[in-house]
């Protein structure tokens, strides 16, 4: 096996400029790109001087990995390409494939104004945010509190969704509740308009980001940190440099932008909620199989499969119909493992497929194609490759 360098560009002391430089078998991949939200000038970006040369990147990157689409994993990907000339490939880790491409004209719309500055930001951990809400639904109910809960993301309103439809893949506890009810049918908490802010009376606003930098949770910290009947609650570390770092440290008068300053007035508490492991839940970490890991849960496997409907005219039988698109299968797909099942079906890879028709139209047939996600582009190749029709 060839060795493995890691050379650490910013990231190897402090969350934020996170840049690592990995060289193995003659390829030097970047892994992140992120920047320091603490900062407003160069020092928010990683040291680009071991791989640059002349103030221009030397050809020896071969591309970049981001694991995250946050600010302090992406955010100097624009200031990378911009100032110092990458234009290579750019990969970003995927939930359920390994990597996937982006493109830097892409990523720049989505990330960057004219500025360089950054304009987008994102949730905390779509699961704390559940819990969040469960936690908070529960306790309003029981006391009977009137005061409404406002969630400002709209990711969390989007998996809420999700979560709704899925609640039989939750845990044995939250399942035994739908006997009453969803309980991811929230009464009390509701999706944020910016106008609630300057609404009198008590209210509860979770907004990110959490440390305090930028975006909808700023916005609304400046209009309510003059108030001492107002908290603000911390769930989690803070960058140097950050509003919500000086806040933690107790800093009373905060220098804005345009030399404004802000009177902190409110309450400030922190309560550790966050998504990431402390140092101790690190080194209790261990790497069992998924099998293990389902056994040790006491849960059983979920399979998501992907379906799709093709319609074809043939005046066969419905098992005449699947034995032709057995034989036509075979034809083209050399090299892969194809059935077919007494049980009326065709199996290819995890690929299933069956053939139905009604008494009233014998001769239109709805061709059923079923596939885990692992197989997402044989599916979709089957499903075109049938729309075609059958040889005659």
């Amino acid at each position: 096996m060839p060795d493995i360098k890691v050379t650490p560009l910013g990231a190897g002391q402090d969350v934020g400029r996170s840049c690592i430089l990995v060289s193995i078998g003659g390829k030097n991949i970047m892994l992140d790109c992120g920047m320091h939200m603490g900062y407003n000038d160069d020092r928010r970006f990683p040291d680009f001087s071991y791989i640059t040369q002349n103030g221009r990147l030397t050809e020896f990157l071969d591309c970049v990995i981001i694991s995250h689409f946050h600010l302090d994993h992406c955010g100097a990907l624009p200031y990378m390409s911009e100032m110092v000339g990458y234009d290579g490939p750019i990969y970003m880790t995927h939930p359920t494939k390994a990597i996937c491409p982006i493109l830097l004209e892409d990523f720049r719309k989505i990330t960057v104004d004219k500025k360089g500055e950054t304009n987008f930001f994102t949730s905390q951990m779509i699961k704390d945010s559940q819990e969040l809400c469960i936690l908070l639904e529960t306790f309003w109910e029981r006391m009977n509190l009137k005061a409404p809960i406002y969630f400002s993301t709209g990711l969390t309103e989007k998996a809420n969704h999700y979560y709704k439809l899925f609640i039989t893949w939750t845990n044995q506890k939250i399942r035994k509740t739908f006997v009453q009810r969803n309980m991811f049918e929230f009464k009390h908490i509701k999706a944020f308009d910016r106008s609630y802010a300057d609404n009198p009376g008590p209210m509860v606003v979770f907004a990110t980001p959490g440390m305090l930098h930028a975006g909808q949770s700023l916005l609304i910290f400046k209009k309510w940190a003059g108030n001492e009947k107002n908290m603000v609650i911390m769930p989690g570390y803070c960058v140097q440099g950050t509003v919500g770092h000086k806040i933690l440290n107790g800093q009373k008068k905060l220098e804005m932008e345009g030399r404004a300053t802000l009177d902190v007035k409110l309450q400030v508490e922190y309560m550790s909620f966050s998504a990431h492991a402390d140092a101790k839940g690190i080194m209790h970490l261990r790497l069992v199989s998924p099998e293990q890991a389902l056994k040790e849960l006491g849960l059983s496997e979920h399979q998501l499969r992907f379906t799709c409907r093709v319609q074809l005219h043939d005046p066969h039988s419905d098992n005449d119909t699947l034995g032709r698109i057995y034989t036509h299968l075979k034809s083209v797909l050399k090299t892969y493992s194809i059935q077919h099942v007494p049980d009326g079906t065709v199996i290819v890879e995890s690929i299933v497929i069956k053939v139905t028709s009604s008494a009233e139209e014998p001769n239109l047939k709805v061709i059923l194609l079923s596939w885990s996600y692992q197989d997402e582009e044989l599916g979709s190749f089957l499903s075109t490759l049938l729309k075609k029709g059958l040889p005659s």
